[in-house]
């Protein structure tokens, strides 16, 4: 299904192959009505009540001394569990809406470990606008050949999903046409370069690149109200993504003991130790995110205003019995 572990390589464009600064159309959502409804009455409602549904009490409370600055949430098919998306966006309700996300998802068919666009986004619930001004400051003074991979953008679901519902939540909060935002979208690769031990720290030009201009565009009042959107999953195990095992009960408890150990260490705002301990580690049961998480914790260490911190506030895993596969996935609060 979703999440299979692709090969994210450094692959290089001519930069005449790229759009320029203004694209007339924009990208269209591609998972409705299948995951939510395409009418945009029926699709409105259909978010309220997952958000209605998912008491703010059932949360672990924040940390007092913790600043709400963004969400981790999943980009699992919303069939699978709305709850864990109520979970996820949920916080967001009792925060300042923001004026500009960054959402970092995960490439999926991307060719590029980082992969930007600079397309407004139409779902069910009208047009979603790219902030292209800071997409530009992102791949300022580097390559933009290295950046820029547009059809791997089409149907991707980790952006789409994050989209619709900050859409859904602008709009369940304020009166129609006000309360508008932009976005930043940022397609993620695995970084297995590094995980594999081919590629050292010190050698992650693009990655350092990224996540110098980022921490840059957080540090900047210009840049407005900003929160941070992570879009990714968990592991990935069982035929369904070629391991050579069934899913066992005693599988899915270790993972889940693994995935502890996994978010503890994320937990620590520390992008270099986080790589580390999937070095060590290794990424067998192909955990969906190591760029994205990677990305949030060096930029906000460098954005001079404490570290990023993630609390996790939800874990679900889905084991389907056709194919003994299952897919793990956590909701919860970025801090700082």
């Amino acid at each position: 299904m979703l999440g299979l572990r692709f090969y994210m390589g450094i692959f290089c464009l001519k930069t005449s192959s790229l759009p320029g600064p203004f694209v007339p159309f924009p990208l269209i959502a591609q998972h409705h009505p299948d995951c939510y409804p395409s009418d945009p009455v029926r699709a409105l409602d259909f978010f309220h009540l997952a958000l209605k549904s998912f008491s703010v009490s059932e949360l672990p409370p924040a940390p007092a001394q913790g600043k709400l600055q963004g969400i981790v949430t999943p980009h699992i098919d919303f069939r699978v569990s709305m709850r864990a998306y109520a979970a996820a966006f949920r916080p967001l309700l009792e925060e300042p809406l923001a004026d500009i996300y960054f959402i970092l998802g995960v490439g999926h068919r991307s060719r590029l470990e980082w992969n930007l666009d600079r397309r407004d986004y139409v779902t069910p619930l009208g047009r979603a606008e790219c902030a292209v001004d800071l997409v530009d400051v992102l791949v300022n003074g580097a390559d933009p050949g290295c950046y820029f991979w547009p059809s791997a953008h089409q149907g991707e679901h980790s952006i789409e999903f994050a989209l619709v519902w900050l859409q859904a939540i602008h709009q369940l909060r304020v009166s129609k046409g006000a309360g508008e935002f932009r976005f930043v979208p940022i397609l993620c690769g695995g970084l297995h370069h590094h995980v594999d031990g081919e590629t050292e720290w010190d050698d992650l030009d693009d990655f350092h690149h990224l996540s110098r201009a980022l921490a840059g565009l957080l540090q900047k009042k210009s840049t407005g109200r900003w929160k941070i959107i992570v879009s990714i999953d968990g592991c990935h195990l069982g035929p369904r993504f070629d391991h050579p095992f069934q899913v066992t009960s005693a599988l899915l408890k270790a993972t889940a003991g693994w995935e502890e150990m996994l978010w503890a260490c994320a937990a620590k705002g520390d992008a270099r130790k986080f790589l580390d301990w999937f070095r060590n580690e290794g990424n067998d049961r192909y955990f969906d995110g190591v760029g994205a998480l990677a990305l949030l914790l060096a930029s906000g260490a460098l954005a001079g205003k404490g570290k990023f911190t993630i609390q996790r506030t939800f874990y679900e895993q889905w084991f389907t019995e056709h194919d003994f596969s299952a897919v793990t996935f956590s909701s919860g609060r970025i801090l700082v």
